[in-house]
């Protein structure tokens, strides 16, 4: 009891001090001027809104996380600020952020995803004069290696909403009227720098930033090949829910994966997340309740337009299953592949704490299709045993899993098995334009909640990634007062939880689809639209040519 008080106290202190380090660097930040900026990787996609088509930063909260994540990793301070430029959007690919070296931003750089760079800035304006005032302004011991005659530079264009830009990269330079002495190196540079211009005016969809232009020499360069290299167009075994390479890698940065510790996917399916994490050198575990898919595989020859099922063994030796994944890539194989339960772990209760370096999960959050945990209709006899001659084809019985219970355990996983500092980093579906999502994620006493962010689907629904860090050891008893109070609120509450309005928002747009569908079955594209059309026009004509009513 006292070493959990002396844990809690620990805690309270360390947040005080980040609270007044922070404070600290944003003063020294504004009294100074700015020497770093990051620009951030924005990924785009259209939604379409009735008549409207519009585009929105589908990962543009996932940036911010990624970056303090992988800054903590990377020696940097809690939470580090990332400001926003002044007058800009909260969608802007720029942020002024203060690091402690060099070194600390080049290895966020050689990790993010979502990074695209990050530069000593040198200066920046709303047009080419306020610029080379601003380059003038800077600090001439700053400039002074680069400009120097023994320099071996090179000038890149890296401009946000214009295109085309390289085509004038010499004019734009000479602009500048930097006193450059050294030489012209565009295969080995020894120094790179950017000149980028932002306009978002003839780019529709796109944040919209202020025109500006900014210079700067470039520290740390994201390099987003591993994305290509991981596929799932190429990937040897695939399911209906494997998660695609981005968010894979994406989620092994939030719980900071690295050699030396251990991950595990309490949902792993095919393996598509411990592919993320066994890249960064992390080992790896799954546990899953369907052998089927952990064990056999499935065949990887089939007839064009269909699909192999779980658990077929091809004749021909072509099975491919969760191996040969890690084998495609050259991947540490898992440490082990589990055929278990969540809601029934088959390990013991304790002796097992921090023996995880990370959590990683999409659990089945049941909008479509349902969890699944151990069980069934009809009771079995204690000393009931599967027939020999059975044993090695028996899947075993499954009952319906809530998801308020799935939570529930994931969150008790993490609580039990995660070393302190330890991170779990999953999915819960989420609401879009929801004004308050943390009243419906899940809580723990010993989990904090770091970052929440949600990816839209379209304009009503998508799904939340949400993190967590284990800050205090786990405590049985607090553990199950804190999960029966949650049961408590859940049985009470006269309102539908987060799963059953994602359900009625889903099957109403199926329901929409559904009649469109059946109405336009068996026409080409143009005659729909032709169709739609003359019904638009008999609508108008309808309502034109019915007689109108005055009101005295």
């Amino acid at each position: 009891m006292r070493r959990c008080e002396r844990e809690c106290d620990r805690v309270v202190v360390d947040s005080v001090l980040n609270a007044l380090a922070r404070c600290a660097t944003a003063a020294r930040a504004r009294a100074r001027d700015r020497s770093w900026f990051a620009l951030y990787r924005t990924r785009f996609e259209h939604v379409a809104r009735k008549r409207l088509t519009t585009r929105v930063c589908v990962l543009s909260s996932h940036r911010i996380a990624e970056f303090q994540s992988l800054a903590e990793m990377c020696g940097a301070e809690r939470n580090v600020e990332l400001e926003p430029l002044p007058g800009d959007v909260a969608e802007s690919p720029y942020y002024f952020v203060d690091l402690p070296s060099e070194d600390v931003a080049r290895d966020i750089c050689a990790r993010a995803l979502l990074v695209r760079g990050i530069i000593d800035l040198w200066g920046y304006g709303d047009d080419l004069e306020s610029l080379k005032a601003a380059l003038k302004a800077c600090p001439s011991e700053r400039k002074a290696k680069y400009l120097a005659a023994d320099a071996r530079f090179k000038v890149e264009v890296e401009d946000f909403g214009i295109k085309g830009g390289s085509k004038h990269l010499v004019q734009r330079v000479e602009a500048l009227e930097l006193p450059f002495t050294g030489k012209v190196d565009l295969k080995s540079p020894r120094d790179l720098f950017w000149s980028m211009h932002s306009d978002v005016e003839a780019s529709s969809g796109l944040p919209m930033t202020p025109k500006r232009m900014f210079f700067g020499r470039v520290v740390g360069k994201s390099d987003r090949t591993i994305v290509n290299k991981y596929d799932l167009k190429q990937r040897l075994y695939l399911g209906p829910t494997s998660m695609d390479a981005e968010m894979s890698l994406l989620m092994a940065n939030m719980v900071r994966a690295r050699p030396g510790g251990v991950v595990l996917d309490p949902f792993c399916g095919t393996g598509s997340l411990l592919i993320g994490a066994a890249h960064y050198g992390a080992l790896t575990m799954g546990l899953d309740i369907d052998i089927r898919v952990i064990k056999h595989g499935k065949s990887a020859n089939v007839p064009k337009g269909k699909d192999s099922k779980f658990g077929e063994t091809a004749k021909d030796g072509s099975t491919v299953n969760v191996w040969t994944n890690f084998q495609q890539y050259n991947l540490t194989p898992p440490v082990a592949l589990i055929r278990g339960d969540l809601h029934a772990l088959p390990t013991r209760t304790f002796g097992l704490e921090g023996t995880l370096q990370g959590i990683i999960a999409d659990p089945p959050y049941g909008v479509r299709a349902g969890g699944r945990k151990s069980g069934g209709r009809k009771p079995l006899a204690d000393d009931y045993k599967i027939p020999e001659e059975l044993l090695s084809a028996h899947i075993p019985s499954t009952a319906p899993y809530p998801f308020g219970e799935c939570l529930d355990d994931l969150m008790d996983l993490a609580a039990r098995f995660l070393s302190i500092g330890g991170l779990i980093c999953f999915f819960v579906p989420g609401e879009s334009g929801d004004p308050d999502p943390e009243r419906e994620l899940p809580t723990h006493p010993a989990l904090r909640l770091r970052w929440h962010c949600l990816e839209t689907f379209n304009t009503i629904w998508g799904r939340r990634l949400v993190t967590y860090e284990k800050v205090a050891p786990f405590d049985i008893d607090a553990a199950r007062k804190s999960r029966a109070e949650a049961e408590a609120e859940r049985a009470s509450s006269t309102q539908p939880d987060l799963i059953e309005r994602m359900r009625a928002l889903v099957y109403a747009t199926d329901r929409k689809r559904s009649r469109f569908d059946q109405r336009f079955k068996g026409f080409s594209p143009e005659e729909i639209k032709v169709l739609q059309k003359q019904t638009r026009e008999r609508k108008s004509a309808t309502s034109s040519s019915s007689p109108s009513t005055t009101v005295p």
